[in-house]
């Protein structure tokens, strides 16, 4: 050992220099290798927890323009509606090339008659609220409601007796041309709440009656086929009919009685949405609502369409449920246009062409597997709303009462993490120009945006570090074994076996690798330490900041089939990044590295074998010549050197 010190003495600045520079060689691919390792595993690690789904919406082929009478304007108002020729189904979103992990379902929601059950909304169902109420009046003059006239209500039906003998101000709001009203005479209306009050009658005495005033408007029946096609109302309706002998024997009178009744039955309904996976219901996906007792619905159960379902917590506690219990969904109506949480709801009419309220098309028994809750004010979750697995109905399209096309709360479907473009490009090539597709992932492309930098950043390190591991290992043989002939040769002539040569050189040389590598892969380990995937993604994370993480965003990063950066059809939204998650659901997506010794050390020894390699061979080869004719040629090329 004191021969192979002496042998690194005999030029000390050059061996602290080498030191130097193989603990920066060994720091260099310690750190590439650290970094290669931890991309690999986070991208494996993160593949699991993260989930992309992609949200879809149906451009209108056209704009129509609809005419309103307005009676306080005393002229036709203009709305525009959307016309669409032919609404796209999840058959047309079933591209060839596409890869689903969760196939297109554009979502329906059911109602479900239970009277049995205590249901919220319930409290409401004997107050007079803007939903309207069916009542008979009489005027308390001869008018005409083409303005705010005073009228007494005779007779409720169905529903609150509270306005039974009240007076109201009534207008046949959107009527152009009513008939005039006789005070001894009684009349039906569908009466609602409104803020029409106009006219000579309301401007001379108005503030001596109620401040709410009513308007009435015509009730005709729409039902749907499951292409969206609409069966108009055989009977048309007017606003006003006179209630005569035997008026509740006809048709109408009919048609009047059980709208009567559809507003204490809708109080009894409960809304019950189908789907493949929990997942892609929004409210769900952006933890504004999680199970809090019991589970998820497996995926067999989904497949299979087993009779399971996640209940509402307050519904649950109301009834007297807990997981493991049953309940029954008695389903009568189907809503193929709005979302659960506009339930109950007056905006469609749930009696059937015939004038009758809508039998029950489906019943079934389910199991709670799982209690939910779901923050306030949450979006796209109804008052008691059950989930169930889809392919557990089996009449899906039974009694549609509205028909919409897909749009972003009602159609979703999942696709492999870090396929948007793939996706974009495929859609693309089938045409699909009338849809808007909207991706969520969590936050996944920017971390693997971060990842695929970090493991650039790897591999650049080890390219460059086993590069100048070979350069500067060469020239450590270079300079402690051939440079050393004129040594080695006069050791040997001294009687110092050539073995005895070797062992004392490849020493000093394996002590002065040992010097650079230690130190070397103990700083590599530590600065992997000090990188994240947070800072390989630095520039992007910056960029994101500027835009409002409340609000969909279109990523510059993304790329829309042609090649350019998406625009608003096309866009990806980083909301629901780990930053957007509940605390008691947060995904921890820092992806801060800390150094693994084992890898610096592999980093480490692979310095060690190719310095003391490349010198043992070179010294194999030197030793295998005479010290004679070696001492010879040390000596010429030292007149040579001084030559030149």
């Amino acid at each position: 050992m004191k021969n192979c010190v002496k042998q690194m003495l005999r030029t000390p600045v050059q061996s602290a220099l080498m030191m130097i520079l193989i603990m920066i060689v060994t720091a260099m691919l310690a750190l590439g290798g650290n970094l290669w390792m931890t991309s690999h595993r986070l991208a494996k690690d993160y593949e699991d927890d993260f989930i992309t789904i992609g949200t879809v919406v149906q451009k209108p082929d056209t704009m129509r323009e609809r005419q309103v009478w307005d009676a306080e304007k005393g002229d036709y108002l203009l709305y525009k509606d959307a016309v669409y020729h032919r609404y796209v189904t999840e058959e047309d979103l079933d591209f060839p090339e596409a890869v689903y992990l969760t196939k297109p379902e554009k979502r329906v929601y059911w109602g479900s008659y239970t009277p049995e059950y205590l249901h919220a909304p319930k409290m409401n169902a004997y107050r007079i609220d803007d939903m309207g109420f069916v009542a008979e009046f009489s005027p308390l003059e001869d008018c005409v409601p083409n303005e705010s006239v005073k009228i007494r209500i005779t007779k409720v039906l169905g529903s609150s007796k509270t306005e039974e003998g009240n007076i109201l101000w009534f207008c046949d709001h959107y009527n152009e041309e009513p008939y005039e009203l006789k005070a001894d005479k009684t009349y039906i209306a569908r009466i609602y709440a409104a803020e029409y009050r106009h006219g000579k009658r309301w401007e001379e005495m108005g503030s001596e009656y109620p401040e709410l005033g009513y308007a009435c408007s015509p009730e005709n029946l729409t039902l749907y086929t499951p292409d969206g096609s609409r069966i108009d109302d055989p009977l048309e309706v007017r606003s006003i009919y006179e209630v005569s002998e035997g008026f509740y024997n006809t048709d109408i009178g009919k048609r009047f009685l059980a709208l009567a009744d559809m507003s204490v039955f809708m109080y009894d309904t409960q809304p019950v949405v189908g789907t493949n996976s929990t997942d892609l219901l929004m409210p769900f996906y952006e933890r504004n609502a999680w199970v809090y007792e019991g589970r998820y619905p497996t995926a067999e159960e989904y497949e299979n369409g087993s009779a399971v379902c996640l209940a509402p917590g307050v519904f649950a506690e109301n009834n007297g449920l807990s997981v493991g219990d049953q309940v029954t969904a008695r389903l009568y109506f189907t809503d193929a246009r709005r979302g659960p949480e506009h339930l109950p709801s007056f905006s469609f009419s749930i009696v059937g062409l015939d004038g009758k309220l809508l039998e029950p098309f489906e019943e079934k028994v389910y199991t709670i597997v799982g209690l939910y809750d779901y923050k306030p004010g949450a979006e796209g979750i109804g008052a008691d709303e059950l989930i169930v697995p889809l392919e557990s109905v089996h009449n899906q399209m039974e009694n549609i009462v509205d028909y919409g096309a897909m749009a972003d709360f009602n159609t979703s479907f999942r696709i492999e993490n870090g396929k948007i473009a793939d996706f974009l490009q495929i859609s693309a090539e089938h045409g699909a120009d009338n849809l808007t597709f909207t991706f969520y992932d969590r936050g996944y492309s920017v971390l693997m945006e971060g990842i695929r930098n970090l493991n650039n950043m790897s591999v650049t390190l080890l390219a460059m570090g086993l590069i100048a591991a070979v350069i500067l290992t060469l020239q450590i043989s270079h300079i402690y074994v051939t440079k050393q002939k004129r040594r080695l040769s006069i050791e040997r002539l001294m009687g110092m076996t050539g073995k005895r040569c070797r062992q004392v050189s490849l020493l000093g040389i394996l002590l002065l690798l040992l010097l650079g590598t230690v130190p070397g892969a103990a700083a590599g380990t530590a600065l992997a330490g000090k990188i994240s995937v947070g800072d390989a993604g630095q520039g992007n994370k910056d960029a994101g900041e500027e835009a409002d993480p409340g609000q969909t965003e279109t990523d510059s990063g993304s790329e829309t089939a042609a090649g350019q950066p998406a625009d608003t059809e096309e866009t990806f939204s980083r909301k629901y990044s780990n930053l957007g998650l509940s605390v008691e659901n947060d995904m921890d997506i820092s992806g801060q590295n800390k150094g693994d010794p084992a890898v610096s050390c592999a980093m480490g020894a692979l310095v060690l074998l190719l310095g003391f390699g490349f010198s043992d061979i070179r010294m194999r080869k030197l030793l295998r010549g005479e010290p004679l004719h070696l001492l010879e040629e040390s000596a010429e090329e030292k007149r040579c050197r001084r030559s030149l």
